[in-house]
């Protein structure tokens, strides 16, 4: 294949595969948090994120991620690549929000790689409060006269997993972070497979609609194998 087809065959590819729409999205900021689609500030117009991505940034400074049952969290961090939003409990109490009952109904996320923990309440005054080494002590829901520790379920069995002094408080489904992190508290991962534009972030692209209507995504910009294909071609 000559050097001018190759090129114009890699010109062709590159616009063909570009959405339709000439509506251009442009990211915004809260604070440092950068907010782009599939996300959108509930100022922004609609057709700037995904249906149910909606965020709102407190005191121009904190962007909130609102669930409709179980209320407002505040975003650490956006990972666009992998689909992970990190969220944290305002009050720096994320597993009192989880007992309370997290309910993702109705939003397009998903626990990042649930495990089920059994919580405890447990007398201070024992010196037999769990020791098991996945056991995690919770901080922020334990006081003066009790600890409150979460162990993973799958380990009650073992002999010295449990104290008599625990009372069990309730089993529940953790997120990996929460699951992993030295300090629970600190709030936990939220995943979404729809819209999903993980290609198109690896390849350095803007994910957005295809269309002026409906919710189809297509990218924009980047690189792509077709273009990077015929350039190893030539160059061999």
């Amino acid at each position: 294949m000559a050097l001018t087809e190759i090129v114009f065959f890699s010109i062709f590819l590159m616009f063909t595969l570009q959405p339709s729409t000439s509506v251009e999205v442009f990211p915004v900021l809260c604070g440092t948090q950068l907010i782009r689609f599939p996300f959108r500030l509930n100022t922004q117009p609609g057709r700037c994120g995904y249906p149910r991505f909606d965020l709102s940034c407190k005191n121009e400074a904190h962007a909130i991620l609102t669930l409709p049952f179980s209320g407002g969290f505040t975003v650490v961090n956006i990972d666009y690549t992998f689909q992970n939003i990190w969220i944290e409990d305002p009050d720096s109490c994320a597993p009192r929000r989880i007992l309370q009952g997290l309910n993702l109904a109705g939003t397009p996320f998903d626990l990042l790689e649930p495990r089920s923990y059994t919580f405890f309440n447990c007398s201070s005054a024992s010196s037999t409060v769990p020791k098991l080494a996945e056991a995690k002590l919770i901080s922020c829901l334990s006081g003066k006269d009790f600890s409150v520790v979460a162990i993973p379920t799958e380990r009650l069995d073992l002999p010295a997993s449990l104290s008599t002094s625990c009372s069990e408080m309730a089993k529940v489904l953790l997120p990996l972070s929460l699951s992993d992190w030295s300090d629970p508290g600190d709030g936990f991962i939220l995943t979404w497979n729809e819209p999903d534009c993980k290609l198109c972030e690896s390849r350095a692209g803007t994910c957005m609609f295809k269309n002026d209507t409906g919710t189809d995504v297509g990218c924009s910009g980047g690189f792509n194998d077709g273009m990077f294909y015929f350039a190893v071609t030539q160059v061999g």
